[in-house]
């Protein structure tokens, strides 16, 4: 109310003020108006004396007669005399008269005012307001603007006021309930992953990065074989302990689009085998419904304990993965999808294949069939699956079970498989020649079987009986593995479609077994191994492994956990990383044996499982680059030891 008061005061004053300054103009423009009048007459007095002194004559001078009329025009000559003038004056001198004319008199200035008025009612024009407008609107801004410079001083103390009490504590449900709210987790989640990124751009750059030379060649020559630095330029381990602890890695793959991205399989956890653990539970709630983004890393309830997982890895984040997938049985075999970079496919212990998508959650978008006919045969796999591949250029699979089954599926109906074929034994591995999608199968007691492609393509799904043709090989008791074959390896080479295996070089199978051994195949040319290398250590071996760009260079993973690499074009007896191989672990002697191992496409980089840990090695420039032509090299060697006959 005071305040209010007090403006009122102030424009009366002002209005005040308005009134004395508009009176003074008023008394101005009067005096104004008269000394204007009196400027007036005296200049008009001043043109009538300047008139009198230009009219009076000047002293001596006779006044000037009155002027005589004018004389009247005078005719102008004809023609002839106006010639006869011309003609005589030609060469005279021309005079020419000056004749002085009055000064004219300056014109009088007569200044005349007169004023104009118009009638019009008292309506038509009401009397002026006691002050302007524009005075009014200047107050009341004026006045607002003081209203709010109080609010913003009152708003300023009260923050200070809040700022000076002390913070609250949440308290532990508070804190739960904000850190499990779905805003909270989605934020965290991206954000720390793109920290994560720019923190491990100097690990990608590092694996990814190719130097040629950096090390030199004698200070390599000079370190131990063991220390891997030899052999090795440089290498990372991945692991994620909350997720993959007393889990042991199944399969690994490469991402065929994306270079840095790495998809590993996971058995159950040693803990789920527990007696005391209630069965069935885990299972029952993975099989929940999913809204878990794949690339979240906070766990649903039980979901660390699911009996299947998969993880995608992206080189950059060593400590975390990009993508994880559960499911509710074990998984043994995976792979990315050839052509979709959101689609990954996994198979199982219990027989069936499973498509995750990364926009889709956690849990399997898709499944096969486990349902079985009436004569009792299922359609699908009813076994655990133990090796998987992919066929016909990314449009087909191929899959093998430990019943003997071998299914063949189409990409775009992987619920039911469009052929099936069944071997004698358990299959344990296989493998596919790429020229001509031979496949090659291990079983369980050391077999080798080939399967003929039919050269068609794959149809939909119906699980009919496939027109493709297994053979046995017979190589004899006392030249194929003591026991199963755990891996099989076929060249990747570039070469042109044929049936059957390549003669030469690009048709050369690795085998290898529990029973310590590696065995070099060419089923082109005989049943019988070419080649027996037996472990130095008495380890069994758990996989080996062709370089997909190295003619003559192949890799051996041991139960001892070590390394082994061999190019035959400059052994066939020793590998060139030594007796002992490469200790993978970088303490040496954790005694986790190497589950499995997977070149890259360009033969440059190397993953190896040891149980739940992913190691990423970058080869050395002197292993992986060629000298020469090592692939003729190698066969000179063979075919010198008698190995092959000479064509």
């Amino acid at each position: 109310m005071a305040d209010r008061k007090k403006a009122l005061e102030e424009k009366k004053r002002r209005l005040e003020e308005l009134k004395a300054r508009r009176a003074q103009r008023g008394s101005q423009t009067i005096s104004a108006t008269e000394q204007a009048q009196a400027r007036i007459e005296s200049a008009s007095n001043l043109e009538d004396y300047i008139d009198g002194l230009l009219k009076a004559p000047a002293a001596g001078q006779p006044e000037p007669a009155p002027s005589a009329p004018a004389p009247a025009p005078a005719q102008a000559p004809d023609n002839d005399a106006a010639k006869s003038i011309s003609e005589d004056e030609e060469g005279k001198e021309s005079i020419s008269a000056t004749a002085v004319a009055p000064v004219a008199p300056a014109p009088a200035v007569k200044v005349e005012t007169f004023e104009m008025s118009t009638q019009t009612n008292d309506e038509d024009f009401p009397p002026p307001s006691d002050y302007d407008e524009e005075e009014e609107e200047q107050l009341d801004q004026d006045a607002e603007k003081k209203k709010e410079e109080t609010q913003e001083q009152a708003a300023a103390e009260k923050q200070e006021e809040e700022e000076e009490e002390e913070a609250k504590v949440l308290s532990a449900e508070e804190v739960e309930k904000e850190l499990s709210s779905d805003t909270f987790s989605s934020f965290l989640n991206a954000t720390s992953k793109k920290v994560e990124r720019v923190l491990g751009s100097a690990v990608l750059a590092d694996l990814l990065t190719d130097y040629d030379g950096e090390t030199d060649g004698a200070e390599r020559a000079a370190s131990k074989a063991t220390d891997g630095s030899k052999f090795i330029s440089s290498r990372q381990i991945y692991e994620c302990p909350k997720w993959t602890a007393t889990r042991d890695i199944t399969d690994m793959d490469w991402s065929p689009l994306h270079r840095e991205l790495m998809i590993c399989g996971y058995h159950m956890p040693t803990s789920a085998n527990k007696l005391s653990d209630p069965k069935g539970s885990t299972a029952v709630r993975v099989l929940s419904p999913d809204d878990t983004p794949s690339d979240s890393m906070a766990p649903r309830s039980a979901e660390l304990q699911s009996d299947g997982l998969a993880l995608v890895w992206n080189l950059a984040m060593p400590n975390r993965p990009e993508h994880i997938f559960t499911c509710g049985s074990p998984v043994t075999t995976t792979r990315f999808h050839p052509s979709e970079s959101s689609l990954i496919i996994g198979g199982c212990q219990s027989g069936q294949v499973v498509v995750w998508d990364v926009r889709a959650g956690r849990m399997p978008v898709q499944k096969s069939t486990l349902t079985t006919n009436a004569s009792g045969n299922s359609k699908g796999h009813t076994h655990p699956i133990c090796s998987m591949e992919i066929i016909e250029g990314g449009g087909g699979l191929v899959t093998g079970a430990l019943d003997g089954r071998i299914n063949f599926w189409s990409m775009a109906n992987l619920r039911d498989p469009a052929e099936s074929l069944q071997l004698g034994e358990n299959v344990s591995c296989l493998a596919v020649a790429p020229e001509s999608e031979t496949l090659v199968c291990g079983d369980d007691t050391g077999n080798l079987y080939t399967i003929q492609s039919n050269q068609s393509s794959l149809g939909g799904g119906g699980g009919q009986r496939s027109k493709r043709k297994a053979a046995k090989l017979e190589p004899g008791e006392s030249e194929s593995h003591f026991g199963m074959i755990t891996a099989l390896s076929t060249k990747s080479m570039k070469a042109a479609a044929r049936a059957g295996f390549l003669r030469g070089s690009g048709g050369l199978v690795l085998t290898a077994g529990v029973d310590w051994t590696v065995k070099l195949w060419g089923p082109a040319y005989t049943d019988k191994p070419l080649l027996s290398l037996v472990s130095h250590s008495y380890d069994y071996i758990s996989d080996v492994q062709w370089s997909p760009a190295h003619p003559s260079l192949m890799a051996t993973a041991s139960s001892n956990g070590t390394l082994g690499l061999w190019n035959f074009a400059q052994s066939l007896e020793e590998p060139i990383s030594g007796t002992e191989g490469i200790v993978v672990e970088p303490d040496g002697g954790s005694g986790r044996g190497l589950n499995k191992i997977k070149w890259s496409s360009d033969g440059r980089r190397m993953l190896v499982a040891s149980m739940d840990r992913v190691h990423v090695l970058v080869m050395a420039e002197d292993v992986v680059k060629q000298k020469g032509d090592e692939d003729a090299r190698m066969m000179n060697h063979i075919t010198a030891r008698g190995l092959l006959d000479r064509e």
